[in-house]
């Protein structure tokens, strides 16, 4: 689906979205691609729009989901795909920004105690900003375990003996002796 296509729809879609649920608010949006999936997102502004992010992000991401779906049932193609992000008042940005700053921070911890660290369950959005955000470290590595909502993220350090680094100049434990 060619991009302008696809901006038409997005158009429609949310001003439906909007006088349908009586919001008062503007958006923006814009499309692109990346690495061969064409992302689509949406930001909201206006005053008093809290209900619309609920309780940790839950009827943000339920909004997401029915535009996403309104929006690829418009755009009428069974096999487009695409991937839509909504934000409102900049809630997803600052909330990635947070996760990114945590993500870091227990990724510091990993290599300094030389020891996997787990983070606490997270959405499927919040574990790929995790993934995403280590993924450009060669020191690092990221795995998600558990099922439903007890998934986890497990930051995993490489040992300096698989990193090559070890200091052979400093002794062993077996010789290390007591004077």
């Amino acid at each position: 689906m060619k991009k302008e296509e696809l901006a038409k729809i997005v158009d429609r879609e949310i001003g439906k979205f909007i006088n349908l649920s009586g919001v008062d608010a503007t958006y923006d949006y814009n499309i692109e691609d990346v690495d061969g999936t064409t992302h689509v997102k949406v930001a909201f502004e206006g005053e008093d729009l809290g209900y619309m992010i609920g309780n940790h992000g839950r009827h943000l991401d339920s909004l997401q989901y029915i535009m996403q779906l309104m929006i690829r049932r418009a755009a009428d193609e069974e096999d487009f795909d695409f991937r839509l992000t909504l934000d409102v008042s900049g809630y997803r940005k600052e909330r990635n920004s947070r996760i990114e700053d945590i993500a870091m921070q227990k990724a510091d911890d990993a290599r300094i105690l030389g020891e996997s660290i787990d983070l606490p369950p997270m959405k499927p959005y919040d574990r790929r900003v995790v993934h995403m955000t280590l993924q450009k470290f060669d020191d690092l590595k990221t795995e998600s375990f558990g099922e439903g909502r007890d998934r986890y993220v497990r930051i995993i350090p490489d040992t300096e003996e698989e990193l090559g680094i070890m200091d052979s100049t400093l002794p062993g434990p077996e010789e290390v002796t007591e004077e």
